[in-house]
């Protein structure tokens, strides 16, 4: 029998007819799932694996994946296996005998740096280039989204009457306008000096970053400069969205109103606070010094 990208012709059939309203995307994603658990499995034909398959492999997925990714492998193959047995290909799910890696909303120590080892990744960044330390500085002092980085143009960059400076950041509902903090914003101009372009920032569609090959940087660019900064720190346990996090817990413990905080980050709902409760005294126990000391950039931005 031949085989369509990792499935057999009747396999991908039963595919095809459980993804056909998926969007293009989204039908990819569960496709990869679905062939990396047959490649586990040794190509054994997917209607008729076992609990014991499904065990090792969710094993498999927690000792090399976040949580978060886990549980979003666990859900793809549990609703393919639905689909299975709503459709009479199986009498039974056997993902439904395996536990389900569950992912709290509510973050803890190890989700948010301390002022200190913010103190300490911004202390290293001269190590990176212009354009790497702005992208440090903008995740850091915005709490903004890896995507709104990579989507960020030089028209959503503005300026009041009293050279306070702003960005706009999300679309649609999460469309939301941020101060910028004036060390983000010169190292924004830097970042232009030495792209060698106007020292005038005008409302164009350019993005922000981009790289020698292209005229936009990717999600997957920033995760790395973000990997380097963080190692160059010694601060190894920690990943992007942590920069996320912490921006909102050190908000909170120096007093930001959670709606105000709401709309910062674009959450859809002002309680969504809640669920660093468990970190503000965390935060709190370092001395609130400074930060970026070398640019006398301080943690309240007011």
């Amino acid at each position: 029998m031949n085989k369509t990208i990792g499935l057999d012709d009747y396999e991908y059939e039963i595919f095809k007819n459980f993804s056909k309203k998926l969007n293009p995307a989204t039908r990819h994603d569960y496709l990869s799932k679905i062939i990396a658990f047959k490649e586990f499995i040794d190509d054994k034909e997917l209607l008729y694996v076992d609990k014991e398959d499904c065990q090792k492999f969710i094993d498999n997925v927690k000792e090399n994946y976040a949580k978060s990714t886990s549980e979003k492998i666990y859900s793809y193959l549990h609703s393919f296996y639905n689909f299975l047995m709503k459709e009479e290909y199986i009498e039974v799910n056997p993902f439904r005998y395996v536990e389900k890696p569950e992912v709290t909303r509510i973050k803890t120590k190890d989700d948010v740096l301390s002022i200190q080892e913010i103190n300490q990744l911004v202390d290293s960044i001269y190590k990176l280039t212009i354009r790497d330390r702005a992208i440090i500085v903008f995740l850091v002092t915005t709490g903004c989204l890896l995507n709104e980085v990579v989507s960020l143009k030089w028209k959503d960059l503005m300026v009041d009457e009293k050279d306070n400076h702003y960005v706009r950041l999300g679309k649609k509902r999460k469309e939301r306008i941020v101060k910028l903090h004036p060390y983000c914003f010169k190292l924004l101009e830097d970042y232009r000096n030495y792209s060698g372009l106007s020292e005038v920032i005008m409302p164009t569609e350019d993005f922000v970053f981009t790289t020698q090959k292209s005229n936009s940087i990717t999600d997957r660019n920033v995760r790395l400069i973000v990997r380097k900064a963080l190692d160059n720190a010694g601060l190894c346990k920690y990943s992007a969205k942590d920069f996320r996090h912490s921006y909102a817990a050190i908000a909170l413990r120096l007093g930001a109103n959670e709606s105000d905080i709401k709309k910062q980050l674009g959450w859809s709902d002002k309680y969504y606070a809640i669920r660093y409760k468990y970190v503000l005294n965390f935060v709190d126990s370092e001395s609130i010094d400074y930060m970026m000391k070398k640019e006398n950039l301080t943690l309240n931005n007011k």
